[in-house]
């Protein structure tokens, strides 16, 4: 008599496979999540970055002082202000939340005075930095210089 292989899987190999593909989408999935929000955090950084240059530009080219004023907290906001030519009366050329860019970000701190970063028609720019942070405990560091440099630090999580 001839005994005919069984072909095909069994349960149990079956039930072990999906057992390894689960605990790999767990993981993979956790990763994920950390590079999403890490990467949320890069784009608000370079946002602000981008805003305070073009705002350097225009109180440059206008020669008209301009204003950032920073809320910290969350989310936290920043709104850029042009002053008019007697430097007594302000227009608000935009404001921008950091959970634009993503969940579970916002503007923990500021060392601008009275938390305000000034852009003189000079090209001059007050002294400071900004803290961004995300929900994982990432932050992003801004500082800028007189000369309206800035520089961007991060620590990710």
């Amino acid at each position: 008599m001839k005994v005919k292989s069984a072909k095909g899987f069994s349960l149990i190999e079956l039930l072990i496979v999906i057992a390894i593909i689960a605990v790999v989408a767990s993981i993979a999935s956790y990763t994920w999540q950390h590079y999403v929000n890490n990467a949320n955090l890069r784009t608000a950084a370079r946002e602000l970055t981008t805003d305070m240059a073009r705002t350097k530009q225009r109180s440059v080219a206008e020669r008209l002082r301009y204003r950032m004023t920073i809320t910290t907290g969350t989310p936290g906001n920043y709104t850029i202000e042009k002053r008019d030519a007697a430097d007594t009366t302000s227009t608000v050329v935009a404001t921008k939340i950091p959970t634009d860019f993503g969940v579970g970000l916002y503007i923990s701190s500021t060392t601008y005075q009275n938390n305000n970063i000034t852009f003189q028609p000079r090209g001059t720019v007050s002294l400071g930095n900004v803290v961004l942070q995300n929900s994982i405990g990432s932050n992003a560091t801004i500082m800028s210089n007189i000369t309206g440099r800035t520089h961007v630090t991060f620590v990710m999580q």
